[in-house]
């Protein structure tokens, strides 16, 4: 289930035990827990180069759709299923 647009200011960070790098504008995540590499997208990789725990989500929306060609309304539920995605498999939390 996506997130709700009130959710918008959620700020995602990475997590101790979670390493990625970013190698030609692909960013490589692998969890310590389960040793497995995840590829993410172009867009996905975008985003998460920017869960450093100071952007929310709607901050990340607008840097998604200044560097890509979507509409805000697009973005904004591409961004919040992906978030909560990465949040069910532990690759990132929330900031308090």
């Amino acid at each position: 289930m996506a997130l709700t647009r009130t959710d918008m200011t959620r700020v995602p960070v990475i997590p101790e035990g979670i390493a990625w790098r970013a190698y030609d504008g692909e960013v490589l995540v692998v969890s310590s827990g389960d040793a497995q590499v995840r590829t993410l997208s172009d867009v996905g990789s975008f985003a998460f180069a920017r869960f450093d725990g100071d952007n929310d989500l709607a901050q990340i929306v607008l840097a998604i759709i200044d560097e890509f060609d979507v509409n805000e309304e697009t973005a904004g539920d591409d961004l919040s299923a992906f978030a909560e995605d990465l949040h069910s498999r532990g690759l990132i939390a929330w900031a308090d």
